[in-house]
């Protein structure tokens, strides 16, 4: 299930604003459902929510940061219902969002029809996905992140996938290829005192409709509840769904 918060306000935001964004989330999700926020955050693995970088139509870039001129929006994402219901209903009782020191207030929201999965898809990210290994560096174990050039990324994100089927659905698939991208940037995404490194893409994943559904609601590639992995549907298989 999919929501797009659609806000109005104007002002300088951060570039790095995937922490306050995290916590516009959470916070109308606790405000209406304290329990179901307590076991969201207390998840040491996955949290089964995502959300997107916040789009925004009319921007000015400045060293400090970006320039909202006018309307933006984000979309938000889970598989478990409840979660979506929670947030939007939440959000709906304080209709503000706060990023940095600008205040938006919350215009619409809207819940979004679910596409349909026929064993193929090609999606374009609306926030980067991280994906990450462990290497040996200087005779120490080191977490690093990976790109779409190397062929562990690709390696990773299915396990990641795969995993995260199997601990919501206590079923086991793992039918699921992905394509190298059509396309990518590069970003470098702070997070409190780390720096990720993520990559924005559009790629064909193929296999079982019901990985390719998750992926699609709860993001792929890992940290998708600080906004990681979250995609749409690209191209021919969009049919203006978001």
């Amino acid at each position: 299930m999919r929501a797009k918060v659609s806000l109005k306000g104007r002002g300088l935001i951060p570039f790095n604003y995937n922490l306050a964004l995290a916590g516009a989330v959470y916070g109308p999700i606790k405000r209406v459902n304290s329990d179901l926020a307590s076991r969201i955050h207390s998840s040491t693995e996955f949290k089964y929510f995502t959300f997107s970088l916040i789009q925004i139509p009319e921007r000015r870039i400045s060293p400090e940061g970006i320039y909202v001129e006018n309307e933006c929006y984000f979309l938000m994402s889970s598989p478990r219902a409840e979660i979506v219901h929670c947030f939007v209903e939440g959000i709906l009782e304080s209709p503000t969002v706060r990023v940095g020191t600008v205040t938006f207030d919350v215009e619409s929201v809207e819940i979004l029809k679910n596409p349909e999965f026929n064993g193929r898809s090609v999606f374009s990210t609306v926030s980067p996905i991280i994906v990450r290994s462990v290497r040996e560096e200087n005779g120490r174990l080191k977490i690093v992140d990976l790109y779409p050039t190397e062929p562990k990324f690709y390696e990773n994100l299915r396990k990641n996938l795969v995993k995260k089927f199997k601990r919501l659905y206590k079923e086991e698939k793992d039918d699921i290829s992905f394509s190298k991208p059509f396309s990518t940037k590069m970003m470098r995404i702070q997070i409190k005192d780390t720096f990720h490194r993520a990559s924005l893409m559009v790629f064909e994943a193929w296999g079982d409709s019901g990985l390719l559904r998750l992926g699609y609601e709860t993001g792929f590639g890992e940290k998708n509840s600080m906004g990681f992995g979250m995609v749409k549907l690209a191209g021919r298989n969009s049919r203006r769904m978001m």
